[in-house]
Parts: structure tokens; C-alpha cells; sequence
């Protein structure tokens, strides 16, 4: 799979519309013939982000991240090149060579723990229907949930014994060395066979965004403690970068624009079979940047809903200050004294649970409320060090105006005296976007001449054939722009016409320089309104600057020779010199 035939690509590049891709992700918006959002790859307000359906191609003109539809997949779902194009090709229906398909991932330590994880999951879930499995059945059962959706979740059973899981696995083929990689048996002390990590616990399985299964998570059906356990870390879990339930609830977020978060798994389960489809758990752990980077993709809002205890109330503000800190509007649900998600939909509804959603406080509102219950009103000094450092997170300055002016009308103070506490409130939010989008696009500085001519090139024949008749190709100095006018050459040599920049780009695959040299190109293309006064222009520009970097390379080489007395050198360089300046640029 890794070598697919170029005719394939180009079969999945035919049949597939980019804007109908992307628009599945993120929400586009049409700007003339083209389509705009917000980039789903780094924080901004304004959008940058534009989507060519003529050119089959998107390009972020903020952080500089562009290509065709393949290179969106792999992106937007942190995918390989091959598993990008195994999706898009079952999408759009072409069939790929059977003696091709076995992808890099199969024969890769993550793709044997997928392997691995799948088969557990299939051993617990038979276990759930068994006899030794009816305790944990009724207790589901008991629970509210419902078959079907211990079939939609994968929810199972492990036995109460030590090593049940190890021996089935190892008799379907898995050894015992990737089972504890997998992190699905321990090492026994004693030296004995390893023995099974989940032993008389319900199981749920933890899915990545693509679906893949990374780790379980265990669930007594007692009051004994530890009331759950989780998989350990492992190449494809890592806890912070996992949100439970975002496989299955990735659409609904996009659908409705914002997302449920709650802390745990029954929490996601039972509102999801009620028909709330936009709902993600942490799964007991705090909220992280990679967490809320993975909300992004799908919803610029959350709302958060945790339990209404201290521990609950704790989670939703350290929740607050990532969720802002990460450019996310987020608002805070609370339901009654005792009550969970789980609880109170089986109790009131989805209805119900929906409206409380609805009614959610603003981080304002919610986080002064609990600090004032917490410290007392007339306490004004826990309360402004707790308020000011999440207020100065927030982006929008007449935003964050609002809230000081709010905040000094509640505690009787005044504004400016706020304001200068702000002042020494440290933040590094802005400057870490700052840098990585300066470090992005300073990777993909190429002259604005030479870009701007093999934007034309690519998108015209005529214009193609004038500048190398004009300037020649080996006239671009910059090896990925001479890499992709040559790629042109090929394409116009074939008879073509026209050159659709997807399948270009498909063919840039392995050379990132020169795939972001023809996005940049591409978007320079799209913006020129007079091509033929460009075309003189940067023609011009480009011999110019050929003709002064000649130069400086003959004068570097003429000191060395002065520097050591080599008359016959110095002869030949003046030649060289004078006949360049003789020379007109045209």
C-alpha cells in the first residue's frame, strides 16, 4: 500500500470534491468562486483559510498550510499518506489492487495493538453474553443501557480470572510480548506467565478519532476501589491526546457548532443513547491543550458538565483557563445536587438535558458565583488573583474589558484599579501563536518573483512557454520552485493543457518544500488581475536578481584571487564582471 500506482491516486483525486471533504470537518463559507474558514490548524479570528474547488486545492494564507485533498486527511486526522488515500478511495468508491492493500500500519508496532485491541474487545464483548458475563449484563442492564448500544460502544466483560484474556489472544496469534506492549497483560512478579490486566470489570473500549480501538478503561461493578482502571500509556494511547466518544460524536458537534463535555464513560454513554450525539468525556483526567486542539477541528464552543461536587466544580475551572487559553468559547452547565449526565437524562430526558446545556453560564457568571460561595464576598483578594489571570486569557479585548468593568461593579472596586493588576498578570499565550506561526512561515520563504511566475506557469500553457522562452527554467534559483516548474514541463509535454494542481501535488508527495512552493504559487496565481504586466515583471525581476547574485559570486571569487596573487584569475574575472555589466536586463 505504501508504493499505490499513480493512476489510483489520480482515480481518487477525479472522483472526489475537496470542498465536499473539508466541509465534512470544518464549516466553509463561500467567497466568490472559492470558500473561506477558519483555519482548523492554528488559532485565529479572521479567516484565512480558503478552499479552491476550480484548483481541487486548499491554502491557509495565516500559518501557510496547503495541498489537495489527501494532504488535508492526513493532516485534519494525523494520518499517514497511505491510510489518507485508503479512506478517500473507499469514500469515492475506487477499488484499490488487492495485492497492494496491506498497509504500512498492519506490519507497524501500532498496527498490531490496534490488531491486538480489537481482538480483546471482540473476547470481552462475548464474554458480556455469557453466563460468566451475566452479572455485569444485569448490572448494564440495571444501568439503563440499553443492547443496542452495548453493541454501538463495544462495552464488555472481563472474567474474573487471571489469565482468560492472554491465552485467547495467543491463540488467535498474538504474542505475549505485544499483548503487554498493548498494556493488556502485567508482568507477574514472580516470574510466572503474565496475567490479565482487566479481571471482573465491565469494559469499555476507548476509540481514537478514526475509530481505531487505543485502550480500555475498566469499571468495577461494586463499591470496591479502584472504582475504574484505564489502559497505561502505550505508541497509541496517551491519555491527554484522548477524549472518549469522539468517534462517535465528531458529526453531531459539527452539526450542532459546539461540544458536550462531561468527565466519564457511562456520562457519554447513556445521554449519546438518549440522542445527545455531541458529547466527549475527559475520562477523569484534566482537561489538556491537545484535548481542546482536538475539540477545535470539530466546534468552536464547548460546554462543560461535570458533576456538581468539589471535585466537579474544580475540573470545570481548570477546564475554563485551557479552554480559553486554547482560543474556545466554552460555558458551564450545572445540574441539580446529585445528579450526574448519566442520572439525570434516564431521570428527565434528552430534553431536559439539552435545555441545561442551553442554559449554561458564561465563565464569568459561573467562576465569580463560585468563588464568591467559596471565599465570601467582602474577601475581594483570593477572588481578584482567581478572576484576573482566566480574564486576561480571553482574546477579545472588549470581551475582556467587559468582564474587569463586571468584576469591579461586583466587588465594589474600582475598574482601573483592576486594570492595573492585569497588568502584571503573566500570560504566554499570545506569544507561543506568535511563534509558531512566524516558525511555519519562515520555513516557507521562497522570492516572491519566482513564486509568482510558477504560479502563472502552472496555471497557464501560454505562459508557461513564455517564460522559458523569456528566461529559461534553470533560471529559478531556488531548487523546489525549479523542482515544480519542471514537474509543469512534464505535465504540458503530455499534451495537457491544463494541469489540475491536485494530482501535481500528488506526485510532491515525499518533497514538502516543493508542494508548499505550488500552494504559495497557486494563491499568488489567484490574486493577479493583469497576468501579462506580472509575467514582464516578474520576468524581469528574476533575470535581475540572477544577474546580481551572478555578481556577487564573481566579486567573492575575484578577492579570494586578489588575496593570493592569481593574476591569470583576475584577468578572466574582470572579463566576467564587465561583460555582466555590459549586458542589459530586459
Amino acid at each position: 500500500m505504501a508504493n499505490i500506482p499513480q493512476e489510483i491516486i489520480d482515480q481518487v483525486l477525479d472522483r472526489t470534491d475537496i470542498v465536499e471533504v473539508i466541509s465534512e470537518c470544518i464549516q466553509l463559507k463561500k467567497a466568490g468562486r472559492s470558500f473561506k474558514a477558519n483555519c482548523p490548524f492554528h488559532n485565529e479570528k479572521t479567516p484565512s483559510f480558503v478552499v479552491s474547488p476550480d484548483k481541487q486545492i486548499y491554502h491557509c494564507f495565516g500559518c501557510g498550510a496547503g495541498g489537495n485533498v489527501i494532504n488535508f486527511v492526513m493532516k485534519y486526522e494525523n494520518m499517514e499518506f497511505p491510510e489518507a488515500v485508503r479512506k478517500l478511495a473507499s469514500r469515492a468508491g475506487v477499488e484499490l489492487p488487492r495485492y497492494r492493500e496491506e498497509s504500512s500500519e498492519a506490519s507497524s508496532l501500532a498496527g498490531q495493538i490496534y490488531e491486538a485491541n480489537k481482538i480483546a474487545a471482540t473476547f470481552f464483548q462475548n464474554n458480556l453474553r455469557s453466563d460468566k458475563g451475566k452479572k455485569a449484563f444485569e448490572y448494564l442492564k440495571s444501568r439503563g443501557v440499553e443492547l443496542s448500544t452495548m453493541s454501538e460502544f463495544s462495552i464488555g466483560y472481563a472474567p474474573a480470572e487471571w489469565e482468560a484474556l492472554g491465552k485467547y489472544c495467543i491463540s488467535k496469534k498474538i504474542s505475549a510480548d505485544l499483548l503487554r506492549k498493548a498494556g493488556l497483560t502485567i508482568p507477574s512478579e514472580k516470574g510466572k506467565n503474565d496475567y490479565d490486566r482487566f479481571r471482573d470489570r465491565i469494559t469499555f473500549p476507548i476509540f481514537n478519532e478514526r475509530g481505531y480501538i487505543v485502550a480500555f478503561g475498566g469499571r468495577v461493578m461494586d463499591a470496591s476501589l479502584p472504582k475504574y482502571i484505564n489502559s497505561p500509556e502505550t505508541p497509541v494511547y496517551s491519555k491527554s491526546a484522548t477524549l472518549y466518544g469522539l468517534n462517535f460524536s465528531k458529526k453531531g458537534m459539527r452539526e450542532k457548532e459546539y461540544a458536550i463535555l462531561v468527565e466519564g464513560y457511562m456520562d457519554v454513554v447513556i445521554p449519546f443513547q438518549f440522542g445527545v450525539n455531541n458529547i466527549v468525556a475527559t475520562s477523569g483526567t484534566a482537561l489538556t491543550p491537545r484535548q481542546v486542539a482536538m475539540l477545535k477541528k470539530h466546534a468552536k464552543k464547548a460546554v462543560l458538565i461535570f458533576d456538581a461536587d468539589q471535585a466537579g466544580e474544580a475540573a470545570s475551572l481548570r477546564g475554563f483557563d485551557v479552554m480559553i487559553e486554547n482560543g474556545m468559547d466554552v460555558l458551564i452547565a450545572t445540574l441539580p445536587k446529585g445528579e450526574d449526565p448519566d442520572t439525570y437524562v434516564r431521570t428527565n430526558g434528552k430534553q431536559a438535558f439539552e435545555d441545561a446545556a442551553a442554559g449554561a453560564k458564561d465563565i464569568f457568571t459561573y467562576k465569580i458565583e463560585l468563588l464568591i460561595k467559596k471565599f465570601g464576598a467582602k474577601n475581594i483578594g483570593p477572588i481578584v488573583d482567581e478572576m484576573l489571570p482566566t480574564i486576561s486569557k480571553v482574546e477579545d479585548a472588549v470581551m475582556k474589558s467587559e468582564y474587569l468593568k463586571k468584576l469591579a461593579e461586583r466587588l465594589g472596586i474600582h475598574e482601573a484599579s483592576l486594570r492595573y493588576e492585569m497588568g502584571k498578570v503573566k500570560t504566554d499565550y499570545s506569544y507561543r501563536y506568535e511563534t509558531e506561526g512566524k516558525v511555519d512561515r519562515s520555513s516557507r520563504n521562497y522570492k516572491s518573483s519566482e513564486i509568482h511566475l510558477l504560479g502563472l506557469a502552472v496555471t497557464d500553457k501560454k505562459d508557461f512557454e513564455r517564460i522559458k522562452l523569456d528566461m529559461g527554467l534553470d533560471m529559478f534559483r531556488d531548487t523546489a520552485v525549479r523542482a515544480v516548474a519542471a514537474l509543469a514541463e512534464e505535465f504540458y509535454a503530455k499534451g495537457e493543457e491544463r494541469i489540475s494542481p491536485g494530482k501535481m501535488l500528488s506526485r510532491l508527495e515525499h518533497d514538502e518544500d516543493a508542494k508548499a512552493a505550488l500552494v504559495q504559487a497557486l494563491a499568488k496565481a489567484d490574486i493577479t488581475q493583469e497576468r501579462e504586466k506580472a509575467l514582464t515583471d516578474c520576468i524581469f525581476c528574476v533575470r535581475k536578481e540572477n544577474r546580481e547574485e551572478q555578481l556577487k559570486a564573481l566579486m567573492g571569487r575575484l578577492k579570494e584571487a586578489q588575496a593570493s596573487n592569481d593574476h591569470e584569475g583576475i584577468r578572466l574575472l574582470v572579463t566576467q564582471i564587465d561583460k555582466i555589466h555590459k549586458e542589459k536586463v530586459t
